[in-house]
């Protein structure tokens, strides 16, 4: 089944669009695009269409982050120290 949801797909547009390509997702998180799940990209009409389509993708965020004044890098809270869970 093809899916043609990324062309509706901005990369970095909001905090929460998100589409699918087969079995692995690609969602906004504001300054962050996570990509997660199962990709197949085989040699035949399908496998195709899903490359194209995260190609797609791919060239819009790129596009995107080449116009910004990047950081060298963003520092989140989940990438902050991790302490040791009191429950275990």
């Amino acid at each position: 089944m093809e899916n043609n949801t990324t062309l509706s797909f901005t990369a970095f547009s909001d905090d929460h669009h998100s589409t699918m390509i087969d079995q692995m997702t690609v969602e906004n998180q504001g300054e962050r695009i996570s990509l997660y799940g199962s990709l197949q990209i085989c040699c035949d009409q399908q496998g195709l269409a899903n490359a194209k389509q995260l190609q797609h993708i791919l060239a819009d965020a790129i596009a995107y982050l080449e116009q910004q004044n990047l950081p060298e890098k963003l520092i989140y809270p989940n990438d902050a120290e991790e302490i040791e869970n009191p429950f275990l």
